[in-house]
This record gives C-alpha cells, sequence and structure tokens, in this order.
C-alpha cells in the first residue's frame, strides 16, 4: 500500500493499493505531492498499521510485532500432553480408516449392509472392522494411560493385516 503523508502534521494525505513488483514514484501515486512538505512510503502488507513510521520509504510498525511478544513468554510450539494425545489418537483413527479401506473398500461395507454378499463374508467383513474397532479401542486405552510424550511414541498399533474370518458358531466344542 502507497502512503504518503504531511511531514509536519504526520496526517495522512492520500494511499492507494499497491501490487507486488510495483515500484511508483512519488508522483505517479499522488499528482501533487511535493517532497519539501510530504513524506512517501510503500506499506509491505495492504494495510497500514495504527502506528507507523517512514524509514527510507518503508512503512514501519511501531506496534511489537507477534514474534517478539512470543519471545518473551511461553513458546507456543512446544506441545502439552495433551495435544499430544490428540494428535496421537487421530493419527491411529486416520491410519485405522486407511488400512481398513485398503481391506474393504467403502463399497464392499455399503453392499454387505445392503445383502448383496453372502453371510460368510458378510460376517468376515463385519469381523475385520470389529477387530479395527478393538485396536483402536485399545490404543485409546493406552494414549489416556501414558504419562509422557514420551510413552505416546511408544505406543505401536496393532491392526489387521488380513481380513478376519468369524468364528463358527456351529463349531462342535
Amino acid at each position: 500500500m502507497y502512503l504518503v503523508i504531511d511531514k509536519s502534521t504526520k496526517a495522512i494525505l492520500h494511499m492507494s493499493n499497491s501490487f507486488p513488483g510495483e515500484e511508483k514514484k512519488p508522483e505517479e501515486v499522488f499528482p501533487g505531492f511535493e517532497a519539501a512538505t510530504m513524506e512517501f512510503g510503500r506499506s509491505p502488507e495492504q494495510y497500514i498499521p495504527v502506528n507507523f513510521v517512514i524509514e527510507n520509504g518503508v512503512v514501519r510498525d511501531l506496534e511489537p510485532q507477534p514474534a517478539m511478544v512470543e519471545a518473551a513468554g511461553p513458546s507456543p510450539t512446544v506441545e502439552t500432553l495433551a495435544q499430544a494425545r490428540e494428535r496421537q489418537l487421530q493419527q491411529f483413527s486416520q491410519r485405522s480408516l486407511e488400512l481398513r479401506r485398503r481391506l474393504i473398500p467403502e463399497h464392499q461395507l455399503q453392499n454387505a449392509a445392503l445383502g448383496v454378499y453372502d453371510e460368510d463374508r458378510v460376517q468376515a467383513i463385519r469381523a475385520t472392522v470389529q477387530a479395527f474397532r478393538d485396536e483402536y479401542h485399545r490404543l485409546e486405552a493406552a494414549v489416556a494411560k501414558a504419562r509422557s510424550i514420551k510413552a505416546l511414541a511408544a505406543i505401536e498399533p496393532a491392526f489387521p493385516g488380513a481380513i478376519v474370518m468369524p468364528k463358527s458358531s456351529a463349531e462342535p466344542g
């Protein structure tokens, strides 16, 4: 953003948008520009800060930048245990769905629900989906028990690698 201000009062006389790679002279931006009584500057942003100065033709914000404020306080990039737990559960959930989709695509789940497949195949799909759920619940409990980020990182998922064959209820016992 281009800016023309009065040198003595610091009042803004003219503002206009700038575009990347565009360099205009003060007279092109404000035809009545007088170097003796006016200052010309360009803001790197498309706004003018509330408190600013023009130094060497560049509008500079006088307010402390967020990076400087963050340096004075605790760093927001340090992950808390609660954030690590949530991130880990999200990763486990995504991995679970990804692996389950490789074994049983969505259309097969829908076909099983619609009764397209025979009962043995439907039972195998149900058993596999349940195995994924059971493993996720095991991981969820392990994540809840973890007392450190290092302990969270040590938790390894054991999702099924193949279709689970259900136990037959007609087996002799």
